[in-house]
């Protein structure tokens, strides 16, 4: 745990002089300190090495320490940070603030004032970092929220844990809310560069010239309004991962500048003549048909085949049937709290089980943040608690009031068959039905059914 009145702190200013002064002035005070002039330094020594706050200055020679911070903030969310402001330019420590500073110091630096504000720093941070560890603790081993034990959600977990050690471009597929970011943060952890950065970009809704800057940045004057250098996700995420969320919605003029990265692993800020060499592992997810796309024009044929190497389709939550009370539950005990209790009613997980979940785990986990709101906080979730869940809803199918009803019946048949198959045996069924034991015995006790409990 990190002690509150001391910390790991790094120092970004150009200003050499003022660099010792402040340095040393901490080292008195028994931080440990570490200074970087440039934003592209900075970046790098909190991607590589545990920082608990940092020192910002607002203007980095041609740099905007404004374009800067939300990049910090990206490798470290949990890490403090408070800006360094002439006292002329006091609006922009606000916009700082606005931006997810903690706080701001005025130059000239008032020594007491100055190390106030960095044991505050120093203190939000390891708040912070309590209220991450409790929700790690809720989430469960490794705070991950990757859970389920249906057989298609657990062959997309053995596939990403495979490729996890190599440097290999994988492709994420799946309806929206399956959770691919979430496995792509497990790829990354995982992975040899599992202490290096993990940087997302969303390319839905944005335009071409935006992607172009957000991906490989942009030089002072590369076009109207570009006043000062801006560094790209290519440089933020150099030595580690970057996912590239709905890649299907790139623009194909970009398509084609990433696939020349990729390929050659070097590229050209925008309005930049010089290239930068980057290591980056590149993973990508869609909800859409690329092939489909390809045919259509609106995707590269060429970029497919590059991301194509490795793909994990992550299944929606309607073909996991098993998973959803399980999954309720684990959301019910995150927003309630370790120890609070995490039951549903037997109406209840009927009514969860019956829905077709069109958004997936991200609507479950919003419907169970609502239970949790709404039902008593000693007691278990009721149907009236949750919003109303028509079954079948969303689907693409006829709309027969039947349907629900033929699912259940065809699997209890199936699991009365592997029963009668395998003696009455639970665990033989189970195996033969490729689900664990748990799952089945909830199906028993779901359709009533009786077997030899061994």
């Amino acid at each position: 745990m990190v002690d509150e009145r001391t910390g790991r702190i790094l120092l970004v200013d150009d200003d050499p002089s003022l660099v010792d002064s402040l340095a040393g002035l901490l080292e008195h005070a028994g931080h440990r300190v570490r200074s970087a002039a440039t934003g592209a330094e900075a970046l790098e020594r909190v991607g590589a090495e545990p920082t608990d706050l940092v020192l910002l200055d607002l203007r980095l020679g041609d740099e905007d320490g404004l374009e800067l911070l939300p990049r910090l903030r990206e490798l470290r969310p949990e890490m403090s940070v408070v800006v360094l402001t002439a006292l002329g330019t006091i609006e922009n420590a606000v916009e700082a603030m606005r931006r997810g500073a903690d706080d701001f110091v005025a130059k000239p630096v008032e020594p007491r004032r100055f190390l106030a504000v960095v044991a505050k720093g120093l203190a939000a941070r390891e708040l912070r970092g309590r209220s991450e560890r409790l929700e790690r603790l809720a989430a469960g081993p490794g705070g991950e929220e990757v859970l389920g034990e249906a057989p298609a959600f657990r062959e997309a977990l053995r596939l990403a844990d495979a490729v996890a050690s190599r440097d290999t471009t994988v492709l994420l597929s799946g309806e929206t809310g399956t959770g691919k970011g979430l496995l792509a943060r497990r790829i990354h952890a995982r992975s040899p560069r599992a202490g290096r950065p993990f940087v997302e970009l969303n390319c839905a809704g944005l335009q071409r010239e935006l992607t172009e800057s957000e991906l490989f940045g942009h030089d002072r004057g590369a076009f109207t309004g570009a006043t000062r250098r801006k560094l790209g996700l290519f440089e933020a995420a150099d030595g580690g991962t970057l996912l590239l969320d709905e890649i299907g919605e790139m623009d194909v003029a970009v398509q084609a500048k990433l696939l020349h990265v990729l390929e050659q692993r070097r590229f050209r800020r925008v309005g930049g003549l010089a290239e930068i060499e980057v290591d980056v592992r590149v993973l990508a997810a869609t909800h859409r048909d690329l092939a489909a796309d390809v045919a259509a024009g609106r995707f590269r044929e060429d970029l497919l085949y590059r991301l194509n190497v490795f793909v994990i389709r992550i299944p929606p939550l309607r073909e996991r049937a098993e998973d959803i009370v399980p999954l309720a539950r684990h959301f019910l005990r995150r927003f309630r709290g370790p120890g609070a209790v995490a039951e549903l009613t037997a109406g209840a997980e009927q009514r969860l089980v019956g829905y077709h979940w069109p958004g997936n785990v991200r609507e479950l986990r919003n419907v169970m943040e609502r239970a949790a709101i709404l039902a008593p906080p000693d007691g278990p979730v009721d149907v009236t608690h949750l919003p109303p869940l028509e079954p079948g809803c969303g689907a693409d199918h006829d709309d027969e009031a039947g349907v629900s009803g033929t699912l259940a019946a065809a699997e209890r048949r199936a699991i009365e068959e592997a029963l009668q198959e395998c003696g009455g045996s639970i665990r033989a069924a189970a195996r033969r039905l490729g689900v664990a034991r748990g799952t089945l015995y909830r199906k028993l006790r779901k359709y009533g059914i009786s077997a030899r409990d061994d």
